[in-house]
C-alpha cells in the first residue's frame, strides 16, 4: 500500500510539472483557451460523451490504473490544491483569466476526480448518502456550471443618458449586440468625500417602461439568466451619463442550485455530526 502512495505521489508531481509546463506553452503561443467556439449545444454534447466515458472507466476500474488513481486520495489533494489555486487566482486578478490554459486544465481535471468520487461514494451499503451527495452533488454543479456554461456566457455594456434611450450594447471585442428592451437613464445621484471622491452613487434606469434603481453591487435580475449592473458614470456636454454593464449567464441557475446544495450538506454535517464507521 505504502509503494502504491508512493506511486500516487509521483504520479501527481508528473501530472501538474508536465500539465503545468504544457499549459503554459499553449497560453504563451495560443493565447487563451477559446472558449466561445464551444457555444451550446457544442458544450453539451461534450459533456454528455465526457460523463459517459467516466462512466465506462468506473466501471474498469478494478483494473484501470487511471481510475484508481483518479480515486485515490492523493488525487483528491491534487484536485482540492488546483481548485484552491484557481480560486486564488480569480481573486488576485482584477480581471479572472478564467479562459486560459492553466485555469481550464485545473477545473475540468477537479471536475473529472469529482465526477469519480461522485460516482464511488453515492451510495452504501445503508443506502443513499444523503450528505454526500448535497456536499460533492452541490460542489460540482457549483463548479460544474462555471466551466461548462461559460461558453455561453455574454457579458455587453453600453451607455445610457437621460437625452434618449438605447437598445445596443457591445461586447469587449467591439462586437455590437441589440437588447430585447430600452434602456434610458431618469435620474442619478452620488454622494462624495471631502476630497470629491465619489463614496456611493446610484441611478434611476427605466427599463421598458419600468423604473429600477441601480447602485455599486446592487444589480437589478431583469430574468433569472440576466442581471444588469451599474459599472462607472462620467459627465460631457449633455450632462451625466451611465455605463450600464449587461450579464447573461444561462447556467446561473443550475449554479445557484449547486450552492443551496452546499447549504444543505453543511447543515446536515452540523446537525447530524460525525459518525464513525462501525467495525
Amino acid at each position: 500500500m505504502k509503494s502504491l502512495a508512493s506511486k500516487y505521489i509521483i504520479a501527481n508531481v508528473l501530472l501538474f510539472t508536465i500539465g503545468g509546463i504544457v499549459t503554459v506553452l499553449l497560453q504563451h503561443f495560443c493565447g487563451n483557451f477559446p472558449v466561445e467556439i464551444f457555444r451550446f449545444p457544442l458544450n453539451l454534447i461534450i459533456m454528455v460523451v465526457w460523463l459517459y466515458i467516466l462512466m465506462e472507466l468506473y466501471k474498469a476500474r478494478e483494473y484501470n490504473i487511471v481510475t484508481r488513481y483518479l480515486l485515490s486520495n492523493e488525487a483528491t489533494w491534487m484536485s482540492i490544491t488546483l481548485l484552491i489555486l484557481a480560486c486564488i487566482a480569480m481573486g488576485l486578478q482584477r480581471h479572472p483569466a478564467t479562459t486560459s490554459y492553466p485555469f481550464v486544465l485545473a477545473i475540468f481535471y477537479t471536475l473529472t476526480q469529482l465526477t469519480l468520487v461522485i460516482m464511488r461514494g453515492w451510495r452504501n451499503s445503508e443506502g443513499v448518502r444523503w450528505r454526500f451527495l448535497c456536499n460533492h452533488v452541490g460542489l460540482w454543479l457549483a463548479v460544474g456550471a462555471g466551466f461548462w456554461g461559460s461558453p455561453d456566457m455574454d457579458v455587453l455594456r453600453t451607455i445610457v443618458d437621460t437625452e434618449q434611450p438605447t437598445q445596443v450594447a457591445y461586447r469587449m471585442d467591439g462586437s455590437a449586440s441589440t437588447l430585447k428592451y430600452n434602456l434610458q437613464l431618469m435620474d442619478f445621484r452620488a454622494e462624495y468625500y471631502e476630497n470629491n471622491t465619489p463614496s456611493s452613487y446610484e441611478a434611476d434606469i427605466m427599463i421598458d417602461g419600468q423604473r429600477v434603481t441601480l447602485s455599486v453591487n446592487h444589480p437589478h435580475a431583469h430574468s433569472f439568466i440576466e442581471d444588469i449592473y451599474l459599472t462607472a458614470y462620467d459627465y460631457n456636454s449633455n450632462g451625466v451619463y451611465c455605463i450600464i454593464q449587461i450579464v447573461k449567464q444561462p447556467a446561473k441557475w443550475v449554479m445557484a442550485i449547486g450552492i443551496i446544495m452546499l447549504i444543505a450538506g453543511a447543515i446536515m454535517m452540523f446537525v447530524q455530526g460525525y459518525k464513525p464507521k462501525v467495525s
